[in-house]
């Protein structure tokens, strides 16, 4: 610590000695507890009705205890706009997926796993105004996503191609090798006809779209004539595939022969698609080149073919979500530093003005639109609760601001809240960076605090000025026990821009890490931070953070909780489900042809410095951070005798998904911080 810091931590001490001091509860009463968090309501999949009346979104509920292992029921329901009591339109003890209104607004499809365990995800249709959902595709496979043709009489969906019946007899008598990158599935594009009548109730037999051949589709759109999809498409399924290796290409569905053509070849991450309403232009989220770590610049291109324009350029933002209006502007919803804003874009070109709808306190990352585009839905969270439905009005010239319209979670209106604020400070290399900080509930009330750390994953993400409390970063239940909780945007996060997010390559571990000890620092500046009671738990890249912070760091940091984190970069390129994504975007190098600066940035590398006592936590089934990092880790911890503890959970991939999981990593992670950073 410097010299500076510790004498304003000086007088801070001095200052908070006249004032009288009011301990949080006791042990025995804490509110924010594993139920609370693992349990309470989340809204999701909101979606406004075309005549703009009627919101239909997804809400969670918990499993009961005497469930079978699994992770929360989630269910449709309906609000009308202007509030009152929302109505439940499923209640089946099921995971209900991705509702979509028909274009009239009579039904809702959405996706859903129904029966068994061994249940495939099959498409379901709701009429609007209630009753028996209708299976509308089989269970031979699952599919992944679909959209609705313009004038709803047909259903484009994504599914993988189920195993012939020479590939079950195989499998039956032991023949059940597999040739990897091989023998792989193609998500197929398909589609599906209204019965007689444009009845649902006996929809025609789905047929796969030529044109689309033997590609995987991951997001699509149609045309507003009906006649085509626009697609990311790649030529595998694989999941390193589907982030590095899409293009963009009309696909043509009414025409059996006529042929896919490519609009925007390979250049990195793309996502999501959107074709305008005159059906002149094709709007897609995308990185600018090879190495931009997140899909999160606007560009358009005429849906003829042409060359793409940048409709973001150099703005210090990164978009998450884009539709079309009627009227040709495009809607963006934009992550800017840890806020979120809706804007209107002109389209094309210089000069274009934006108006800003959402600004303030509502944290969201999507949208969805009424058809004559003035009416929109969103779930948004605040720093004060989790997301919740609103709606709002677009307005030429900006709308009101949006007004809530549920309210899923009373129970936690009552339960004490640690001040939320974003803590601004400079990187040692000067460099601007943003946190965002929860004080302790009962502050002040003490002449230190302890801190937890939490670094996000990705590093392609970044934390938000909204709720940011769950089972593995339970941001309040820390502020209730007394704890500053910091959640540092370190360089190389989105959310300000292309320059910023790449700000990290060819630096593994370096300066992106030493922001977060810098933001330890400008914490302990301006609060009563004990800087010998300081902990960090994180997940994937937090959890690789995590590892440096605990070998590497270890005099900085006095507990940590590593949750599925990378540890020798070596050998995690070789066995992750995603080494071009992990090579091209977050360094921009290749550790094959650079081990010794790999080897250099890996956890284990520094375990001789190692002394800080460590909880680990894995899924036994992850495969972007396969389980042998957590063992590499623990077993360098053990040789050199830190305080270690390792926990692995049956059935979880990356994050845990699992009610009992996700309480016991919650119950394990309080309980390690309370034991390491007692005074």
């Amino acid at each position: 610590m410097s010299i500076r810091v510790a004498a304003r931590a000086a007088v801070i001490a001095i200052l908070l000695a006249f004032i009288p001091l009011s301990p949080p509860p006791s042990t025995a009463d804490w509110k924010w507890t594993a139920g609370k968090i693992v349990d309470y309501a989340r809204v999701g999949s909101v979606e406004i009705s075309p005549d703009g009346r009627r919101v239909a979104y997804l809400l969670s509920r918990p499993r009961g205890a005497e469930d079978k292992p699994g992770g929360a029921y989630v269910n449709l329901w309906v609000v009308a706009v202007e509030g009152g009591a929302p109505r439940r339109m499923t209640t089946a003890d099921v995971e209900d997926k991705t509702p979509a209104w028909s274009p009239d607004g009579s039904a809702i499809a959405f996706l859903s796993a129904r029966g068994d365990e061994k249940a495939k995800t099959r498409l379901w249709l709701m009429p609007a105004q209630g009753g028996e959902a209708l299976p509308l595709t089989d269970e031979k496979t699952d599919v992944a996503l679909f959209a609705w043709s313009p004038e709803g009489r047909r259903i484009a969906y994504v599914a993988s191609d189920p195993k012939t019946e020479a590939q079950e007899k195989d499998e039956k008598a032991g023949r059940d090798w597999t040739n990897v990158d091989k023998d792989l599935k193609p998500r197929r594009l398909w589609i599906m006809e209204a019965g007689a009548g444009g009845s649902w109730s006996a929809p025609g037999v789905p047929r796969p779209v030529a044109a689309a051949g033997d590609r995987s589709i991951w997001e699509m759109d149609w045309s507003p004539d009906g006649s085509a999809v626009v697609a990311t498409v790649s030529d595998t399924p694989r999941t390193d595939d589907s982030y590095m290796l899409k293009r963009v290409m009309v696909i043509p569905v009414a025409d059996e022969a006529a042929a896919a053509r490519e609009l925007v070849p390979k250049v990195g991450k793309v996502d999501q698609v959107a074709w305008s309403r005159d059906g002149r232009t094709i709007a897609y989220r995308a990185g600018v080149d090879v190495h931009d770590s997140y899909s999160g610049s606007i560009f358009v291109v005429p849906a003829a073919g042409g060359r793409p324009v940048n409709l973001t350029g150099d703005a210090p933002e990164s978009v998450n979500r884009i539709a079309w209006l009627p009227d040709g502007r495009l809607a963006a919803v934009a992550v800017r530093g840890t806020k979120t804003a809706l804007a209107i874009l002109e389209v094309p070109g210089p000069g274009r003005s934006r108006t800003v709808l959402a600004p303030g306190p509502l944290i969201f990352t999507s949208i969805a639109l009424s058809k004559d585009g003035a009416r929109f839905a969103l779930a948004a969270s605040t720093a004060d609760g989790p997301a919740e439905v609103y709606v709002g009005e677009v307005g030429s010239k900006g709308g009101a601001e949006p007004r809530r319209v549920t309210a899923a979670n009373p129970d936690l209106e009552s339960l004490p809240r640690g001040r939320q604020e974003i803590l601004t400070y400079k990187a040692r290399d000067g460099l601007s960076l943003e946190a965002v900080l929860i004080r302790p509930a009962f502050y002040p009330g003490r002449s230190s605090y302890p801190l937890i750390v939490i670094p996000h994953g990705g590093p392609e993400s970044q934390f938000l000025d909204g709720w940011n409390t769950g089972y593995a970063a339970p941001g309040q239940a820390f502020a209730e026990r007394g704890w500053f909780v910091l959640y540092p945007n370190y360089r190389g996060s989105t959310g300000r821009g292309v320059a910023f997010a790449a700000a990290d390559h060819g630096n593994l571990g370096g300066k992106e890490f030493t922001d977060v000890l810098d933001a330890i620092d400008a914490l302990a500046g301006k609060y009563p931070i004990d800087l010998e009671r300081v902990g960090i738990t994180g997940g994937s890249y937090g959890g690789y953070f995590t590892a440096l912070a605990v070998t590497r760091y270890s005099d900085r940091f006095a507990a940590g909780v590593e949750l599925f984190g990378i540890t020798n970069w070596m050998s995690f390129l070789g066995t992750s489900d995603t080494p071009v994504e992990n090579s091209q975007v977050h360094w921009a190098l290749w550790c094959y042809e650079n081990a010794l600066r790999c080897w250099e940035a890996s956890p284990v590398r520094h375990v001789g410095a190692a002394a800080t006592p460590t909880l680990i936590m894995q899924g036994a089934l992850d495969e972007r951070v396969p389980k042998p990092q957590s063992d590499e880790l623990y077993a360098a911890l053990r040789w050199k005798g830190v305080p270690v503890e390792y926990v692995v959970f049956p059935r979880e991939k990356h994050g845990f998904r699992e009610r009992a999981h996700q309480i016991e990593t919650f119950e394990r992670i309080m309980a390690w911080f309370e034991r390491y950073l007692k005074p």
